[in-house]
């Protein structure tokens, strides 16, 4: 694609959705979809997937759409496409505002889907760029969201106070926002009336308490691990994603006190079972994260007694086996599994399947019918009323590529190896992780494998060609009723055939081996398990929030008895 025509398809459909008609759009941008485009430039292929990405949110709406839709989709996978090639082009002017706007629009569309902890980096990432004040904007009403939806109130009144510290950031670059893009913040909008009653109801200095908050460690070895969670937003604590302080250093978040109908059939044991399990998934994401941490101080050639009771082999690709590897991919085990985890949770609390159903319930069927042969969405789940839940379908797609809908997961990093294909290598195969760069010289700079696959193509084509004559020969004798050359040219043709049976076989041996194993580097293992726990993190606190709100919603209804009692700790 060509500038001109990025232009002229940008103008079109802008045009189309000024004037709203979304059928003319539907189908301007399914005919351009269906093309496959080569750009001039990286630039120019960012903004059409931007362009695109917004054509496809135009045509989602939330009042005509399913939640799970397919534009709800596309719109994700246009987002980080644009994403994913803008990241690969020179920062200049241009690219960074550009930048800017892909991240604000793909987390307001994150957050759209309940991922309200999921779209705050891409928040951040656009203010960090350019002080982008849509972005400021989105990030205070997300704020509002989530303070909304939790349970704590000295958390809800934090994020109160984030919220109407971004609308005072926002102050010198209000100017930049167009008519339409003030409405929240005009007198009548949300974010104007919110601002009022904030200084109302709070002083300046209500929070300091947060900020200069100091924990007492045990120990420096605590302190370093604790700072290192932190940093990446790693505690199951809301907080960690607006606060910078030591206050966070704790993964508070757990289920509040829900709705339960009265049963005097139940244990206190029973009435503790959903708390207990959620105790349980907490304490496993904790100690991945911890082997995670772990392993990060460990060198890629440090050796360790555990596994120095044996001589390895050398398989000559740069495999590492030591204690970090061990412990990268015990954590990778851990926190994939946490994800069937949260289904059953989610299974057993609303009562989406009969308990029989159990051994059918990983994250893949929670959403679905489990009897359908396409992909439709469990009658409980299908008004998509708790946006929490809908937030873990979505997070799913981030997970692996699920039957009947475009693929997502391919985009969170496209280069990578996809999570499911790592945990299905390392659960069921053979994942051999490795030191990039011998790995690299191996498979780059490997002379004698390339002269002999080359060797091999050649005399396999040449076999090809041969039969192909052969065989014409075969056809002229037998025209032409030559009996004994007919059969000396069958004689020729079993040679043949019986030579390229030989060079089958041995592209099927090397197919077999050199697919039996997955490679990854072990940087690109350490990238992709970052990637992965902050899905988990995310997961568990999101469903800490869906049963904060179902309870909410059943309160509202008068379903059962909430029955008030302190959850014992220890």
């Amino acid at each position: 694609m060509k500038y001109e025509q990025l232009v002229e398809f940008s103008l079109k459909a802008d045009d189309l959705l000024l004037s709203g008609d979304l059928v003319k759009l539907q189908v301007y941008v399914d005919e351009n979809e269906a093309h496959e485009y080569q750009f001039d430039s990286a630039l120019y292929e960012a903004q059409y997937y931007y362009a695109l990405a917004n054509c496809y949110s135009a045509l989602y709406h939330p009042r005509t759409s399913k939640w799970y839709s397919q534009e709800m989709v596309k719109v994700v996978v246009c987002y980080r496409k644009a994403l994913e090639v803008i990241n690969s082009v020179e920062a200049s002017p241009n690219t960074i505002k550009l930048k800017s706007m892909i991240c604000t629009n793909l987390a307001n569309h994150l957050s759209s889907q309940g991922r309200a902890l999921c779209c705050i980096e891409l928040y951040d990432e656009a203010i960090r760029l350019d002080n982008n004040p849509v972005a400021y904007v989105a990030k205070a009403r997300n704020e509002l969201f989530i303070a909304d939806s939790i349970y704590d109130s000295g958390h809800r009144g934090y994020h109160y106070y984030t919220a109407a510290k971004l609308l005072e950031e926002l102050k010198p670059f209000e100017e930049l926002l167009e008519p339409e893009q003030r409405i929240p913040i005009d007198e009548g909008g949300r974010l104007h009336h919110f601002r009022s009653w904030y200084h109302e109801n709070y002083e300046d200095d209500s929070f300091n308490y947060f900020d200069e908050f100091e924990e007492q460690f045990e120990s420096d070895r605590q302190k370093k691990y604790l700072s290192w969670c932190a940093d990446n937003r790693l505690f199951i604590n809301d907080l960690n994603d607006v606060c910078e302080s030591e206050i966070v250093y704790q993964d508070v978040l757990g289920l509040s006190s829900f709705t339960q109908r009265f049963n005097d059939l139940l244990s206190e044991t029973d009435k503790l079972t959903y708390h207990g399990n959620y105790d349980e998934i907490k304490n496993d994401y904790c100690y991945a994260r911890y082997l995670m941490y772990q392993a990060m101080s460990i060198e890629n050639d440090e050796i360790h007694y555990f596994n120095n009771t044996f001589q390895h082999v050398d398989s000559r690709c740069g495999a590492i086996d030591n204690l970090k590897v061990s412990h990268l991919k015990s954590a990778f085990k851990i926190l994939y599994s946490l994800f069937d985890k949260i289904a059953y949770f989610i299974h057993r609390f609303f009562d989406l399947n009969d308990i029989s159903k159990d051994n059918k319930i990983y994250i893949d069927k929670l959403f679905q019918k489990l009897n359908g042969k396409s992909w439709k969405p469990n009658e409980k789940l299908e008004g998509g009323q708790n946006h929490f839940i809908n937030a873990l379908f979505f997070i799913l797609q981030d997970l692996r590529d699920v039957k009947g809908f475009e693929s997502v997961s391919k985009w969170i990093d496209p280069s990578a190896e996809k999570f499911s294909e790592i945990r299905n290598a390392m659960e069921h195969r053979s994942l051999v992780v490795v030191d990039a760069e011998s790995y690299h010289l191996i498979t780059n700079f490997d002379i004698i494998n390339k002269l002999s696959t080359e060797r091999f193509n050649s005399d396999y084509s040449k076999l090809e060609t041969k039969l192909d004559e052969t065989n014409q020969k075969i056809s002229n004798a037998r025209r032409s009723k030559n009996k004994d050359l007919e059969q000396e040219n069958r004689a020729k043709k079993k040679e043949l055939e019986d030579e390229l049976a030989g060079l089958n076989s041995q592209r099927y041996e090397k197919q077999k081996l050199s697919s039996h194993a997955l490679h990854i580097t072990v940087d690109d293992l350490e990238v992709r398990l970052f990637t992965l726990i902050k899905l988990v993190r995310n997961s568990i606190m999101y469903l800490s929030l869906a049963i904060n709100l179902d309870s909410e919603m059943k309160t509202e209804h008068q379903e059962g008895i909430a029955l008030p009692r302190d959850i014992p700790l220890r």
